[in-house]
């Protein structure tokens, strides 16, 4: 197997092996004469997705920092444990009471998919209970920044998630609306703006001088709040339960599972992929725990995976994951074989067409993968549709390069359109 070392030699090779032709010993001294010229981290892996042959590998079996190719690992893992649809929350009625548990659901009044729950609790004639439990494990992911905490792509994970766990403001001169408006007095003009968010607190700050409309904000959660949110969305009292009492509750359901599924890879919803493992792991293990999902799947759906991956969240956020390019293509393999193609296809952003892609690959509608970007790492992992009608699987994973990532983008799509014409 041919190991690519440089950009200078890059198209030489892909043009030597897309042609069918083998690669001379005297390429392979010109590939280890150009090692170590560049100042950054590349990995490659092409696989026919039909018979799983390795077409292409450069630094396949190498680690990197993968961003949000990890929700491709959550999808599989989701896709495998979840089939239905998503529990709004789990109730049971006793005399004149109704009691609520969470089910770490992350549509509830985040979206208008939940109507029917909402409308649920309105028409309730019972006193209405919020069971006081948690998850797992803490709020944030190990290896999330922590200064991040006041940006929209880092709300806290929770039971019984409410808005996103995220407020939504919009700005005209000095007329504030915000969403919900039990926030609206912890609303801020600022003139010096250090943070959109107390580190410790809900007080927001807004930019006094620069109109906007639906920014998102995090907001500190707690079991409490939930509780208090849900009293003044309701209009009547929502009570925290604190027992250890069992019940035997039932399950209310509304939204399938795909449309969370496309949610999650289309606009690379961070929040919903820790929500859904959450889910995973309370399904498998009986905790809410992204560990305990992770090592179910680790240990059961993706067992023999070459390269075993450090893998610590559902949504990439962590600088701690470590994957290679050869196992996000081995997992791309398996949902390609399990699930029916156009479905799988559309939980991937479309090049040029949606989601994440939309500003890019504009011309390569014929790409369907998902990106993922911390700073100084972009990668790119997904299917090629070639102009023969075949699928290839692709994974293209950059780290530590400087400055930002249009240049890497420009030779990821060079490659695909490579990939899209030869095959």
């Amino acid at each position: 197997m041919i190991i690519l070392r440089n950009n200078r030699v890059l198209a030489l090779l892909l043009s030597l092996l897309l042609a069918g032709c083998s690669v001379s010993k005297g390429i392979k001294k010109d590939l280890q004469e150009a090692s170590g010229s560049e100042l950054y981290f590349k990995g490659i892996s092409v696989l026919n997705a039909k018979t799983g042959e390795t077409l292409i590998d450069f630094n396949g079996g190498k680690f990197f920092t993968p961003a949000s190719n990890v929700k491709i690992f959550t999808l599989y893992t989701a896709w495998k444990t979840l089939q239905d649809s998503i529990t709004s929350f789990d109730y049971v009625k006793i005399g004149d009471s109704l009691i609520l548990r969470g089910t770490a659901n992350p549509l509830f009044l985040n979206d208008s998919l939940n109507e029917r729950a909402v409308k649920f609790l309105r028409n309730s004639n019972e006193n209405i209970y919020l069971k006081d439990e948690e998850i797992e494990e803490s709020v944030y992911g190990a290896g999330w920044s922590w200064d991040d905490y006041s940006y929209a792509y880092m709300p806290e994970k929770h039971l019984f998630p409410i808005y996103g766990n995220v407020i939504s403001v919009s700005k005209t001169g000095d007329s504030v609306k915000v969403v919900p408006d039990f926030f609206q007095d912890r609303i801020h003009l600022s003139e010096n703006l250090k943070s959109l968010r107390d580190k410790d607190a809900n007080e927001f700050y807004l930019d006094k001088s620069t109109n906007f409309s639906n920014k998102k904000i995090p907001f500190i959660t707690s079991n409490q709040l939930v509780a208090d949110l849900l009293s003044h969305e309701l209009n009547r009292k929502v009570i925290l339960l604190k027992n250890d009492k069992t019940y035997d509750f039932k399950v209310f359901k509304e939204v399938p599972y795909d449309t969370l599924y496309r949610q999650m890879m289309v606009n690379s919803d961070n929040f919903i992929a820790e929500q859904l493992m959450l889910r995973v792991g309370s399904v498998t293990n009986g905790v809410y725990s992204v560990k305990e999902a992770i090592r179910y799947s680790l240990e059961n759906y993706i067992a023999d995976v070459t390269q075993k991956p450090r893998w610590v969240d559902g949504s990439g956020l962590s600088r701690y994951n470590m994957f290679s390019p050869e196992s996000m293509t081995y997992v791309l393999k398996k949902m390609y074989d399990e699930i029916q193609q156009d479905q799988l296809f559309s939980y991937l952003p479309q090049g040029g067409v949606n989601g994440t892609l939309r500003y890019n690959y504009t011309d390569q509608p014929y790409v369907h993968a998902k990106s993922g970007s911390l700073s100084n790492n972009y990668s790119l992992s997904g299917y090629v549709t070639t102009k023969k009608g075949q699928v290839l699987i692709f994974s293209y994973m950059n780290n530590h390069f400087p400055g930002s990532n249009v240049q890497i983008k420009k030779e990821i799509s060079a490659f695909l359109k490579k990939l899209y014409e030869s095959y």
